[in-house]
């Protein structure tokens, strides 16, 4: 669990809402408070968590026809057709196994990007404003 300074903590990308920010008004929310530097380092923290998320996904596509090899070899009497071999291999519930967490570990990689564009994003509207307030006092 990683506390990110926006009220939120986060496992792998994963949001829950802390006991100040649910009793906060909802006009003002935390990341609201948040400083450039803040928010820098919050990217920081999400875009190393999506580095490794993306990193374990692109490892298990790679492991992907080195596990549907081994089932088939492990299937395979040659007795049966290279037809149903292949049905048995995709079917057997060790592939299917690997396929959910294949599927999960995109899902977390999908998460902690948008997490951290959307850090990303913030940075950029909040220092585009702080540049604007610095051009409006100049005009006072």
């Amino acid at each position: 669990m990683v506390y990110d300074g926006a009220g939120e903590s986060f496992n792998a990308g994963v949001r829950t809402v802390s006991k100040t920010e649910q009793g906060q008004n909802s006009k003002e929310k935390p990341w609201d408070k948040l400083g450039l530097e803040e928010i820098v380092h919050i990217t920081n923290k999400v875009g190393l968590a999506y580095v490794d998320a993306k990193k374990v996904a692109e490892h298990l596509e790679l492991m992907k026809p080195i596990i549907r090899a081994q089932i088939s070899l492990r299937l395979d009497d040659d007795k049966i057709s290279e037809a149903k071999l292949k049905r048995l291999t995709e079917t057997d519930p060790e592939y299917v196994s690997f396929l959910e967490k294949l599927t999960e570990a995109r899902r977390e990689c999908d998460k902690l990007k948008v997490r951290y564009d959307s850090y990303k994003n913030l940075f950029d509207a909040r220092r585009s404003l702080l540049s604007f307030q610095k051009e409006e006092m100049k005009l006072l």
